[in-house]
């Protein structure tokens, strides 16, 4: 019999804890979801690793936003190698931004059935290792793991020369990666020959092969051409490089080339400092005066006799090198300056000064026999661009076109032993794409720094250390466990 006091709990009252239980749970699982649908709408990613700062350029951003095709990209890295982590937290930024962007991981080592397949349908040598194989629109695009980071040499206590990564470089590739096998449009450039210019196809130090993968990785397709009395500029041709002539270019192939600039044309005009090719006269119909003289600036020139431009003039092309503070390295460059009086020069032809030495250069006439004698002085114009509306007589279709032409007093800045001192390879960039009228890839893309933390302890230190954590810590972890045990056994 049950007491008062005692009795069991009613059918309703059982019940009623259970319906009671099931809201409750059914509570916290609608909580949960409400959070997890407004996590999904409404979120933030930040990055608290010091040495993954993930945050994108305006012209990453950008291309992003504009990217309407599937990328497809390969990780094909050794698990080892410190770089991976730095390059799979940067590409799943870019699938954030855009799914479209699409990443696996392919580790040679663990997964060798997965890594002949990659091998085989990228044609990759057998012993590839540590690429980023980026895939779109039967194009392909492979970024290596040398090209990712920046090394700089230092010396250590003992004078020993040790070489550390600086900085990471992996979203200058990336994006440019993307923008090539994404970019329906691959413009055609050409490089002109037959007059002693760099060759695009010189691997050497003074060849302009690392120029030529800097155009490939524009997306752009690259060729040679050499002008005689039946050869003409084609139609297709966006951009024409003169990488630095020496020998006298022939009067023919000079109206040649004054006809493709009349037509809306494209030129970079690299000058070699001993040779200035027969183009003074073309060069002063658009308003640039090329100097038959050599620039020397003490105050900027460094051990190697190269000659560090700092100063930037307001223009797209060298904005960002103006914002960023950085610097281009030229080799002895010759004056280039825009000459708005030129009676040559046609109506409506604009020139703009880039770049300019330090207030202390000095220019020296190298045309004459005997001692080069000073004949300018002060901050000397290296660098100009020139920019020209619509042509009379141009056909409707092209009547849009616009000239343009930059002309530097060096070449032998993008060679491939020069291209990658300091921000001549930015420099390059930029001039590139203002020239192929790529405004939205005039935005920079700087350098992500990887900070290094060393450790260093004295003798005493280490030995205080190896005491803590070898015999302190054991020994009086040992100590309280067995105090417990005692306790609980009294």
């Amino acid at each position: 019999m049950s007491t008062p006091g005692n009795e069991s709990y009613s059918t309703g009252r059982r019940w009623g804890g259970w319906v009671n239980c099931a809201l409750a749970v059914l509570s916290v699982l609608a909580l949960a979801a409400m959070a997890n649908y407004l996590s999904y709408r409404h979120y933030t990613r930040a990055s608290v690793a010091e040495n993954i700062d993930l945050e994108f350029s305006s012209r990453t951003e950008l291309m992003l936003r504009q990217l309407d095709s599937e990328v497809n990209v390969t990780v094909f890295y050794d698990e080892e190698e410190s770089s991976r982590v730095l390059v799979l937290e940067l590409l799943k930024k870019y699938q954030h931004a855009n799914p479209l962007v699409r990443f696996t991981a392919v580790n040679p080592l663990r997964e060798p059935a997965r890594a002949r397949e990659v091998i085989r349908r990228c044609r990759l040598p057998a012993q590839a290792r540590n690429l980023i194989i980026f895939e779109a629109n039967q194009r392909m695009q492979i970024v290596t793991h040398g090209q990712l980071t920046k090394m700089d040499a230092s010396r250590t206590a003992k004078g020993e020369l040790v070489f550390k990564r600086t900085a990471f470089l992996g979203e200058l590739h990336f994006t440019s990666a993307i923008n090539a096998v994404s970019n329906p449009v691959m413009p055609r450039v050409f490089f002109l020959t037959g007059h002693g210019e760099h060759s695009p196809t010189n691997t050497g130090s003074a060849g302009y092969t690392k120029c030529l993968r800097l155009l490939t990785d524009l997306g752009a397709v690259t060729s040679t051409i050499q002008l005689n009395r039946d050869t003409d500029i084609p139609t297709a041709c966006r951009l024409l490089v003169l990488a630095g002539p020496v020998t006298k270019i022939d009067p023919t192939e000079i109206r040649k080339l004054e006809r493709y600039l009349q037509n809306g044309g494209r030129m970079l005009v690299l000058l070699n400092r001993n040779s200035l090719a027969g183009l003074k006269n073309l060069l002063e119909r658009w308003a640039v005066t090329a100097h038959d003289d050599v620039i020397f600036d003490p105050e900027n020139t460094l051990g190697d006799s190269t000659l560090r431009v700092r100063q930037f003039m307001p223009h797209p092309s060298v904005r960002a090198l103006q914002k960023g503070e950085l610097s281009v390295r030229l080799l002895m460059p010759r004056g280039v300056e825009a000459n708005t009086q030129s009676a040559l020069a046609a109506e409506g032809t604009q020139t703009t000064t880039l770049m300019v030495t330090g207030p202390e250069a000095k220019a020296r006439d190298t045309s004459t026999q005997g001692p080069p004698r000073v004949t300018r002085e002060g901050s000397l114009s290296v660098a100009v661009a020139v920019e020209k509306g619509a042509i009379p007589g141009v056909q409707a279709e092209n009547a849009t076109r616009l000239t343009r032409m930059i002309v530097v007093g060096d070449a032998a800045f993008l060679r491939n032993d020069r291209i990658d001192t300091d921000a001549n390879r930015e420099f390059a960039w930029h001039s590139i794409n203002w020239l192929l009228n790529r405004a939205a890839l005039l935005k920079g893309i700087g350098p992500k720094p990887i900070r290094e933390y060393r450790f260093e302890y004295t003798k005493p230190q280490k030995h205080r250390m190896f005491a803590l954590l070898l015999l302190i810590l054991p020994v009086g972890t040992l100590s309280l466990g067995a105090m417990v045990w005692l306790r609980r056994r009294a």
